[in-house]
């Protein structure tokens, strides 16, 4: 099961490091980040950067979430100064099944959402090229500007909405 710790931003890397290090296999599985790649221009040419998905989240997999949970509050204090609780007192909030299959879909074991390419003929989106292959349905709007995509898991509320990048190379 994937749970989520809000978590200041510049400090996420050293509460993975602490987590990876001093909380047992048995309680922890997997501390890691989503990151994406997303397109930006400067110096007169775009370049692909690789940014963090979720800024000031950390995704942690555990089997006991009660176990999990009080080990984070066993953490020292220069540890737990930069971590948030997420109401009702709790540091750890559970992802939906759905939620977590539709992230495990589109950024894989790596935990890392690529660019996509595509093209755009007689107002249907078409991706050639990428994670966002199958899924031209749950795109919501298309920012060619900035080449990204808002992408939601479902048809049906709730659902999670996330930007994806996406280049559309043609228009019709």
């Amino acid at each position: 099961m994937w749970c989520i710790v809000k978590c200041h931003p510049q400090k996420t890397g050293d509460v993975m490091d602490f987590c990876s290090s001093r909380i047992s296999k048995d309680t922890l599985q997997d501390v890691f980040l989503f990151t994406c790649e997303r397109m930006r221009r400067y110096e007169g040419s775009w370049h692909t950067e690789t940014v963090q998905m979720f800024p000031g989240y950390l995704f942690m997999e555990t089997e006991d979430v009660e176990t999990l949970e009080e080990k984070l509050r066993e953490c020292p204090s220069r540890i737990h100064a930069y971590l948030q609780e997420q109401g009702e007192g709790r540091m750890l909030r559970c992802i939906q099944p759905e939620e977590e299959s539709f992230l495990r879909t589109l950024c894989g074991r790596n935990h890392h959402l690529s660019m996509s390419r595509g093209y755009i003929r007689n107002g249907s989106t078409y991706v050639i090229q990428g994670p966002l292959m199958g899924m031209e349905r749950q795109i919501r709007k298309i920012d060619r500007h900035k080449r990204t995509a808002r992408v939601t898991s479902s048809e049906h509320s709730p659902a999670i909405t996330l930007t994806a990048g996406l280049e559309i190379t043609e228009k019709s």
